[in-house]
């Protein structure tokens, strides 16, 4: 049995200051995948993160702008998009994000279509990041059809707009927030979604499910939220880390 995380931020201070142990605890804990999160637009980052390596983790890069950084929206950075394509796995996360406003709602919507046109010019899926945006969200996708195959992650929706993404071709990843027992509504959606198209995550360092509530969390935590996507799901572990590996593996065309 083994696990794949795709979604963590191991450039961030509280994992990049101990990546080795991390990574032992990965292989300890038979995380054999993830996907590093490179965020923009400082171009820094992402050569960094297409850098790492390390034994027996295949480790996948995703990189594009941030909607609280899409104020700083560079055409630099998305030329070295362009330059490293055949490094990518997607263009994440992009998206829309009300809920802190770091750039103005307008110039989010903006950089957003922007970055989907250039996931559409490469050829790429994206990685969705959507907080209390799903509808303008939503609207914008609408005006961009052809990104089957893209995730919407950390997903916290409903069943009900679950079904809408999974519509238009969509993975959906749970983070540890699905384990959380207050988090009725994704724990409805985690029910109904098929098993060809959910992911499992971490966000890490943010978003520790429980047992680690409030706590730094790192990629070997997806075992807890597979565990719990199997019990809302119905299935054994082994299956559920099945079913998300194999997902995870063509989501990322590896």
């Amino acid at each position: 049995m083994e696990f794949f995380d795709t979604h963590c931020h191991l450039l961030m201070p509280k994992l990049i200051d101990h990546l080795p142990a991390v990574f032992d605890s990965c292989r300890e804990e038979k995380i054999t995948a993830l996907v590093n999160m490179a965020l923009g637009p400082e171009p820094d980052q992402l050569l960094e993160a297409l850098s790492l390596t390390a034994q027996g983790i295949n480790i996948r890069t995703v990189a594009g702008i941030h909607p609280h950084n899409a104020k700083d929206e560079s055409r630099d950075f998305y030329d070295l998009l362009k330059e490293k394509r055949h490094s990518l796995s997607m263009i994440g996360e992009i998206g829309l994000d009300y809920h802190y406003n770091f750039t103005d709602p307008p110039t989010q919507r903006r950089v957003f279509a922007n970055q989907l046109d250039l996931a559409a010019e490469l050829g790429l899926p994206v990685v969705l990041h959507v907080r209390e945006a799903h509808e303008e969200c939503l609207a914008i996708l609408g005006e961009h059809p052809g990104m089957e195959g893209s995730i919407v992650h950390c997903y916290t929706g409903d069943e009900h707009l679950a079904r809408r993404y999974l519509d238009l071709g969509f993975y959906i990843s749970f983070s540890g927030i699905v384990t959380f027992p207050g988090a009725h509504e994704i724990h409805a959606a985690a029910r109904i979604v098929p098993q060809d198209r959910i992911l499992a995550e971490t966000d890490a360092p943010y978003l520790a499910p429980i047992p680690f509530r409030g706590k730094v969390c790192e990629p070997w935590h997806v075992k807890h939220t597979v565990q719990r996507i199997a019990t809302l799901q119905g299935i054994s572990l082994e299956k559920a880390a099945e079913i998300t590996f194999r997902n995870a593996t063509r989501a990322f065309r590896m």
